[in-house]
């Protein structure tokens, strides 16, 4: 997914000093004769008009966005009731495998610690949802959405049939996170069967952040408190800036 955070849009206002000869972006557009606003348009990458006029740019095309998040946004590889997992659940049965040279070497899926005492007995990016990528991820969506509208959708959870806008896949991907949070029959996913789960007054007000979170049940890993990056969850909870009016 981490492709997918290197891109923006360009409003009109900047727009065409983007084009100037002296700008060597505009001379990457010229090259690849994207400098004339039908062909921009045509790709579905120019859109709007006058001042209203927007530019998508990004390191992956928007072919390539659909592909990404077909496998993303799939239960059975990325897509978990917490969040994205780092790592597709696909190779909880079929494993990575690099063989060279008399070397075995594999990766599967491990969505909570992990199974060997590599990196320590911490399976970081093997499976565990991490709330950085998913909220950059997610505002990402939400910027791409603005720019598409209704014309982008996208099939969530993949193989469902239900399509939806990337700006209601961040919301998903959003509530995802949030819920960890949530209590659901008393005690929150995040929890776990920890202590935190008990029936204790004050740990019932006061959830804790942890690292990660397993990939298949939401419990949290890793060191608690983090109040870094997991504290993200208040930029989830407390409500949105209302849409820039050039992107509506």
């Amino acid at each position: 997914m981490i492709p997918m955070l290197a891109g923006g849009v360009v409003n009109g206002e900047r727009l065409d000093g983007t084009l100037s000869v002296t700008k060597r972006f505009g001379r990457f557009l010229r090259r690849h004769g994207l400098d004339e606003p039908a062909r921009l348009a045509d790709a579905g990458l120019l859109r709007g008009s006058g001042d209203g006029r927007r530019l998508f740019v990004s390191v992956v095309g928007v072919d390539r966005v659909e592909q990404m998040l077909a496998a993303l946004l799939d239960p059975a590889e990325f897509l978990s009731p917490h969040g994205l997992r780092s790592l597709s659940a696909r190779h909880r049965a079929h494993p990575a495998v690099l063989q060279f040279d008399g070397l075995y070497a594999s990766v599967d899926y491990e969505p909570a610690e992990s199974t060997t005492a590599m990196f320590g007995g911490n399976s970081n990016w093997r499976g565990p949802v991490w709330f950085p990528v998913n909220v950059l991820l997610a505002d990402k969506l939400r910027t791409l959405g603005r720019h598409y509208g209704d014309d982008f959708t996208i099939e969530i959870p993949t193989g469902s049939g239900k399509h939806c806008t990337l700006v209601e896949a961040a919301d998903l991907i959003d509530n995802s996170l949030s819920a960890l949070f949530r209590p659901v029959d008393g005690t929150r996913p995040a929890d776990g069967k920890r202590i935190e789960s008990s029936d204790s007054p004050l740990w019932r007000s006061h959830p804790t952040f942890s690292e990660y979170f397993d990939g298949d049940t939401g419990e949290g890993l890793g060191a608690a408190h983090q109040t870094g990056w997991t504290a993200l969850v208040a930029h989830l909870l407390n409500p949105r800036l209302p849409p820039d009016p050039r992107f509506s």
